[in-house]
């Protein structure tokens, strides 16, 4: 782990990051030595810290990310964190503050082509997502939500349903939500609550630079599923997972592995070949 470049696993107490979860994240895949979709989420990292106002360099993190790669191997995940740094009397930020830069690398996980294959089943989770139109869609350090809904999370399955308050779907603990619905794809709107991830701004992309791929952000709930003939849960370093089955409290809900779901997956696997 590197901070500020230094080869080290500690952080000061005071940092803000540990005091009040005062920054910004990103989660990166690692392939064939190379950081998957690196420029996206370097731009992302940098509009949170804008929105965020941390004035963070983000010059050195290429050549940080590429260090740490050298020495751990082709594959992998890649974690940056940005925090606002030590100092503040209580919630006040300093005047000028000093960032902390903090950038890890970990194994992938070994299931997850696996599920990217052969699907998984989700659990609809009771904790409600907190909305806040001035943060939503950012990847800031202040993720309470997706803990508290894990703790729900029981072992049979691979990812949780998470809702807001009015019982709308939002997003996966830890990805974003699309769904097929009479040949359309849908992704719940995420103006009030949610991340708006880099895997789920690619997929809209795919969509537009086909014609043949309708997509459409807007707001969806159980009955939605219900009419769904596919759904999928993404993030960067996931990919695509084609979702099987739901248990969204007492109802089961089915899914077959969807023509539109191969092709995305298809289309994102060429795209990163490039």
């Amino acid at each position: 782990m590197l901070v500020n470049g230094q080869h080290q696993n500690l952080l000061p107490v005071a940092d803000r990051a540990v005091q009040y979860g005062d920054g910004a994240f990103e989660t990166i895949l690692v392939r064939g030595h190379q950081p998957v979709l690196w420029q996206q989420h370097l731009e992302r990292l940098r509009a949170t810290c804008q929105t965020l106002q941390i004035p963070a360099d983000l010059s050195p993190l290429r050549a940080e990310a590429d260090a740490l790669i050298a020495t751990h191997g082709a594959s992998g995940v890649l974690k940056i964190i940005i925090s606002r740094g030590a100092g503040g009397r209580g919630y006040g930020p300093p005047e000028s503050p000093s960032p902390t830069r903090i950038v890890q690398i970990h194994p992938l996980p070994q299931d997850y082509p696996q599920h990217a294959r052969e699907g998984i089943h989700v659990f609809k989770c009771r904790h409600p997502l907190s909305s806040n139109p001035a943060l939503a869609g950012l990847k800031h350090l202040n993720r309470l939500d997706q803990v508290m809904a894990s703790l729900e999370l029981p072992a049979q399955f691979q990812e949780g349903l998470m809702c807001n308050a009015a019982g709308d779907l939002i997003e996966g603990i830890k990805s974003n939500v699309f769904m097929v619905i009479d040949g359309v794809l849908l992704t719940p709107d995420l103006s009030h609550c949610g991340v708006a991830g880099v895997m789920r701004a690619a997929i809209i992309a795919q969509c537009k630079a086909h014609a043949s791929l309708n997509v459409a952000e807007r707001k969806l709930d159980l009955e939605d599923l219900e009419s769904a003939s596919e759904v999928f849960v993404c993030n960067s370093v996931m990919g695509i997972w084609p979702i099987t089955q739901i248990r969204w409290n007492q109802a089961v809900l089915s899914y077959k592995i969807g023509a539109l779901t191969r092709r995305l997956q298809s289309l994102l696997a060429e795209d990163e070949a490039r």
